[in-house]
């Protein structure tokens, strides 16, 4: 010990107060911790600052060490590496209990926080129109969820009186506890295994919740599903799953799987909408106007003359809006052209002078068929 400067070890001067001292360990501490660094020499570098601190946050020690160059004092000379770490692991106690304070769940204990009751999740499902995914819709759905009794608010006691302090932990809820480990003594705060880390012993319990705080009821939650939202996805709603009794508890949350009906013509792919519209093949020939459907109506394209069958129309914007961002997808009309089932004598007639009237070489594709077959 005598051979180490601890106020460099935690770059602070002799004159440093104990908060100056205590802020240094705990940037240090932080900075070096092996369960954050994971350089070969952090272990080592913490060891070394957390011995330092347990010297110089004892005011004893610490005048033995102003001193005598010891913690120790007179006798504490060529104690060495032993006697130093010796005095860390003794004074050691509070300064470690502060850093996992500081971390809480980082070292996945120590964290008042991680204790904090916590409600389980709810899943359930909702089916909505093709026309409400696509606008969006707030909906009032009924679930079954836990409550905090009606009766006794909560409490788990059949009346205010039967609710004392928990004599264990004093009310905090929290116990600290001891162990050794590999920097020395740790200690850390968990919950009172008495009262459940609520702080309270009932001692008569509530005749409906049996003293557990919560009921089963049916409650309504409105849910508002944003526009193009799509079948098979899910919406979370934080903390409307499983109630928790205790006030600093935290609600579980609710999931909402998301079921669509299709429409009786549109078909969508992500946020672009695809529909097949049928049109006489002499409108293909000829040209003409036709409606197709949207998702607000109807609308009208122009076709030209001489169109083949399976052309594809895109109209943009038309499609589902975009969950994110601004702007909608497309609407796709693929035109398929349709014969009649009958032909009348006179309309067979017309149909063959136009036959006659229109030249093989009109036929690109079959006429190139007919020629690979030669």
């Amino acid at each position: 010990m005598a051979n180490k400067d601890y106020y460099s070890i935690l770059g602070v001067s002799k004159t440093a107060t104990d908060d100056e001292i205590k802020s240094a360990y705990r940037n240090l501490a932080k900075k070096y911790h092996p369960d954050i660094n994971k350089e070969a020499d952090a272990q080592e570098k913490f060891k070394e600052i957390s011995e330092a601190y347990s010297v110089l946050s004892d005011k004893t020690k610490r005048s033995n060490y102003d001193q005598f160059g010891s913690a120790d004092g007179p006798q504490g000379f060529g104690g060495g590496a032993g006697g130093g770490f010796s005095g860390f692991s003794q004074g050691f106690e509070g300064g470690f209990e502060d850093i996992f304070n500081i971390f809480g769940n980082a070292f996945g204990r120590g964290g008042r926080s991680a204790t904090r009751e916590q409600g389980s999740d709810l899943v359930t499902d909702i089916t909505i129109s093709f026309e409400e995914a696509a606008f969006g819709v707030e909906k009032e759905i009924s679930i079954n969820r836990d409550e905090k009794c009606s009766h006794c608010g909560g409490s788990g006691a059949k009346s205010g009186s039967d609710t004392v302090t928990c004599s264990d932990c004093g009310g905090t809820g929290k116990v600290q506890f001891v162990q050794n480990t590999l920097f020395g003594r740790v200690a850390s705060m968990t919950d009172c295994k008495t009262c459940g880390g609520t702080g309270k012993i009932i001692k008569e319990k509530c005749n409906y919740c049996r003293g557990s705080g919560l009921s089963q009821q049916s409650v309504k939650v409105k849910v508002k599903i944003p526009a193009g939202i799509d079948d098979g996805q899910t919406i979370r709603m934080r903390g409307e799953g499983e109630q928790v009794a205790s006030a600093n508890g935290v609600a579980g949350d609710l999931h909402i799987n998301v079921k669509v009906q299709p429409h009786k013509l549109l078909v969508r792919k992500d946020f672009n909408l695809y529909v097949d519209v049928y049109v006489p093949f002499t409108t293909l020939l000829l040209g003409g106007e036709m409606e197709v459907p949207t998702l607000k109506g109807t609308t009208t394209i122009d076709i030209k003359p001489l169109t083949q069958s399976n052309t594809k129309y895109t109209l943009k914007g038309k499609g589902i809006k975009f969950l994110r961002g601004f702007g909608s997808g497309d609407l796709v009309v693929t035109l398929k052209g349709e014969i009649p089932k009958n032909l009348d004598k006179n309309a067979k007639k017309l149909v063959k002078e136009l036959e006659n009237s229109i030249s093989s070489k009109d036929y690109p594709k079959t006429e190139t068929y007919n020629n690979k077959l030669k």
